[in-house]
């Protein structure tokens, strides 16, 4: 009973991490709905109803890069050099990888039981995860068509 009682008070004093990526996991699902259909409604604003296709239309809303969208006649590129729409695709897909980083975090820390193992393949999913973000400042900030 005492063992039980000591893990619970370890588990009450511990680091809140868990716990606050458990409430943006639940969060950031919530802002890519409401991202998304942010970016569907400017795309029919911007002239995109007659103009694109549904596909088009959800590629557009979720990452609005000119050459993403090339079945088009929609210009997309002017828009994409207006810094908000820089900064939004940025936060989009910051949101979007570290919610999935998180969430694999968890599935992996679930199903692999040897601790050293568990530590190279979070290491190495940390690795993959900066990688992302790193190519896409390059794609939103740098690269330009």
């Amino acid at each position: 009973m005492t063992t039980q009682a000591t893990a619970m008070n370890r588990a009450k004093t511990g680091s809140k991490f868990e716990l606050y990526m458990w409430f943006f996991t639940r969060v950031t699902g919530i802002l890519f709905l409401l991202m998304g259909a942010f970016n569907l409604v400017y795309a029919n604003l911007a002239g995109g109803r007659g103009l694109m296709d549904a596909g088009a239309q959800m590629r557009w809303a979720f990452f609005p890069i000119s050459f993403h969208v090339t079945s088009t006649s929609v210009e997309v590129a002017p828009n994409f050099a207006n810094p908000f729409w820089q900064a939004y695709c940025f936060l989009l897909v910051t949101f979007a990888a570290t919610h999935g980083y998180n969430g694999m975090r968890v599935i992996l820390s679930d199903y692999i039981r040897h601790p050293l193992l568990l530590a190279w393949v979070k290491a190495l999913l940390a690795g993959v995860w900066i990688a992302l973000l790193v190519a896409a400042m390059f794609v939103i900030f740098v690269f330009n068509q």
